[in-house]
């Protein structure tokens, strides 16, 4: 068994937004090993961590425990997934070894020297650059910039990862469901 710690973010059905009514449902669906998070009206965030075999099942399992608790719950987000260069520094202080916010800026502006491949691109740029969380994990323990054992490194990479697939095939869906004719022109653009 391993231990997974991930945050879900959902949005609670129209007319029932206090959170604060579904804590004990929560708790009681199996979420017993989850800080609820209650800030945004309407939303509820939970910070799991969860034992299970496998990152994937920690994923499914923790959905279908608030879906059970709260059915018409929506799932907005899960992370970590897209990140800018101070949380992936903090991610992995917090969780493998200290990082801190200037090296990570120098990876990510290709001034480190002694690198085996160049730092993954940024998935949204702007003012706020955000990286997949898995991606860079994956680049500091190919390019040796963090010394975590393998084991850990590779549980938070496989985490992060299923945490990338849940986000993009939710989002994939809901575009694909908002706008379908627009959605096969873009499949057929990527494609060619």
């Amino acid at each position: 068994m391993s231990t997974f710690e991930f945050q879900l973010h959902f949005q609670l059905p129209d007319g029932e937004a206090d959170p604060e009514l579904w804590l004990d449902a929560l708790f009681e669906a199996g979420c017993d090993d989850a800080l609820v998070g209650l800030a945004s009206h309407g939303y509820l965030s939970l910070d799991f961590n969860r034992e299970v075999p496998t990152a994937w099942e920690a994923l499914q399992t923790a959905v279908r425990d608030v879906k059970t608790a709260i059915p018409e719950a929506r799932l907005v987000s899960a992370g970590p997934d897209l990140l800018n260069l101070s949380e992936l520094a903090e991610l992995m202080t917090d969780r493998l070894a200290k990082v801190t916010r200037q090296a990570m800026r120098k990876y990510a502006k290709g001034e480190v020297k002694r690198t085996a491949t160049r730092f993954p691109s940024p998935r949204v740029s702007g003012g706020t650059p955000l990286w997949h969380a898995d991606e860079v994990l994956a680049w500091m323990m190919e390019n040796r910039k963090i010394q975590a054992t393998p084991e850990p490194a590779q549980s938070l990479i496989t985490l992060a990862s299923a945490i990338r697939m849940l986000n993009s095939t939710k989002e994939y869906h809901q575009s694909r469901a908002a706008a379908p004719e627009l959605m096969q022109k873009a499949e057929q653009l990527l494609v060619s």
